[in-house]
């Protein structure tokens, strides 16, 4: 397996112990009136996701303390220098508060003008021009 995948199973793993854990918790206890130790045998299954979690990342590579504490990468339009052609991107890529945002540090504009601004901007875009290609989940 690849650093990448296993830093994406270890982002997954607490989450679906957590998942797994609760679930096992309701169908015993809850559905068939099972007593085992109830949501303590939650917190020790989570506690475990969260360790192996830790080892993967560890495995994959990332020092210690990228390991207990990821970093997520910078969205991608914080990437961008503040200018008018930026704030054009922004807009023509669909990211319109990140567009607003940057035209309000430019100019110091009042939010109302500033949202109408990046409006008429979005307006005059034409439907022949292709958008630029902004991924925000990246």
């Amino acid at each position: 397996m690849d650093r990448q995948k296993l830093r994406r199973l270890a982002d997954r793993l607490p989450f679906s112990g957590a998942l797994l854990g609760l679930g096992t918790y309701l169908v015993d206890e809850r559905l068939l009136g099972h007593q085992r130790g109830g949501l303590a045998a939650v917190g020790v299954v989570f506690f475990l996701a969260l360790v192996t979690s830790w080892v993967l990342r560890r495995v994959s590579g990332m020092t210690w303390r990228e390991a207990l504490w990821p970093r997520r990468e910078p969205p991608p339009w914080t990437q961008l220098p503040p200018s008018m052609a930026s704030v054009n991107e922004l807009a023509r890529a669909g990211l319109r508060i990140q567009a607003i945002k940057m035209y309000r540090e430019l100019t110091g504009m009042e939010l109302k003008a500033s949202v109408e601004a990046v409006d008429a901007m979005i307006a005059q875009r034409t439907l022949h021009e292709p958008a630029p290609r902004i991924d925000p989940h990246r």
